[in-house]
């Protein structure tokens, strides 16, 4: 009788260690994949080896990834590289402060050239345009007093409507830029970037994608922003730079243009600005992804903008996809 009570116990033990043994290779086999010979193939942190490529399927809201989709990045400096604010609230009221010095430096001749552009750039205007009016109005405030006014006079009063009309034209951009320049080198002004930018640079540099600029300001004044940005030299990251002698930025033929320059077919050109109707004009171009960038202090979105795809950082942009 004991010795049928000590066998009872050892059946019993070896089955709830065959029963353990069971569970345990059952989870494994579960959770593991297999080889066509039934052996457990090895896996990434217990990560089992499912096909999920259909996960990778892309629609026109998708944001598209540097370089799986595209290896040509085009960018727009306000509300994407840079706060907005820096280009309102500091850049342009420096050049309207420092603009009575420059023209007292500059040469008659150099004068007689910024009042040329600067009318070629009005002459574009509507006439019920904002800025044409004021400038009509203060000229005439002028004659009316029987002083004419000096060529000073006639640069400062356009200069000052266009910029409190926020109109983007080459003359004036040109223009501030060569204020901006000795604002620059003195170390008054620093380029503002976004804290994204810099290593979604060198994602870009490492993964051999080509980072282009367009923007209304003037090339000049690109590369001062970014030569001199607050983060140090940053210049040397980009292949090429566009501003409105390209065209305007809401204008389809611009990024026609530009993609020719930069010798690709627009449908592989990535082009990422906070502007809505600049995004509309790209994807009119045939632009491959055009894409909404939202920053703080950007313009609220509209269903414009809604219909594209959305990043609020640049780095969303950097991934293999695989």
């Amino acid at each position: 009788e004991y010795k049928a009570r000590k066998k009872a116990k050892k059946e019993i033990k070896h089955a709830k260690r065959q029963k353990k043994e069971t569970k345990r290779k059952s989870t494994t086999t579960t959770n593991s994949p297999t080889t066509a010979n039934g052996a457990v193939k090895p896996s990434f942190n217990a990560a089992s080896d499912i096909d999920n490529s259909a996960d990778f399927q892309t629609d026109a809201l998708s944001v598209p990834l540097l370089p799986r989709d595209v290896k040509v990045l085009l960018l727009d400096i306000e509300g994407c590289t840079t706060a907005i604010s820096f280009v309102k609230d500091v850049l342009f009221p420096f050049a309207l402060s420092e603009l009575d010095k420059f023209m007292e430096d500059a040469t008659p001749e150099k004068l007689t050239e910024i009042l040329t552009l600067l009318k070629e750039d009005m002459a574009k205007l509507p006439d019920d345009h904002p800025a044409r009016i004021a400038t009509k109005t203060n000229l005439k405030v002028l004659k009316n007093n029987n002083t004419p006014p000096t060529k000073h006079q006639k640069i400062s009063i356009r200069v000052n409507a266009m910029v409190k009309a926020d109109v983007k034209a080459t003359g004036l951009k040109s223009l501030q830029g060569s204020i901006w320049k000795s604002g620059y080198a003195s170390g008054t002004l620093k380029g503002h970037v976004y804290e994204d930018f810099q290593p979604m640079l060198a994602w870009c540099q490492s993964h051999s994608v080509s980072v282009n600029i367009y923007s209304s300001g003037s090339i000049g004044a690109q590369k001062l922003l970014f030569g001199k940005s607050d983060v140090g030299d940053i210049s040397h990251h980009f292949d090429h730079h566009f501003d409105t002698t390209s065209g305007g930025k809401k204008e389809a033929a611009s990024y026609t243009k530009i993609a020719g320059d930069l010798g690709v077919d627009v449908k592989q050109i990535c082009f990422v600005s906070d502007a809505e109707a600049e995004l509309v004009a790209a994807k009119e171009a045939g632009i491959g992804f055009p894409v909404m960038s939202i920053r703080r202090g950007n313009a609220p979105l509209t269903d414009v903008g809604r219909g594209f795809p959305i990043i609020y950082s640049l780095l969303q942009l950097c991934g293999s996809g695989s």
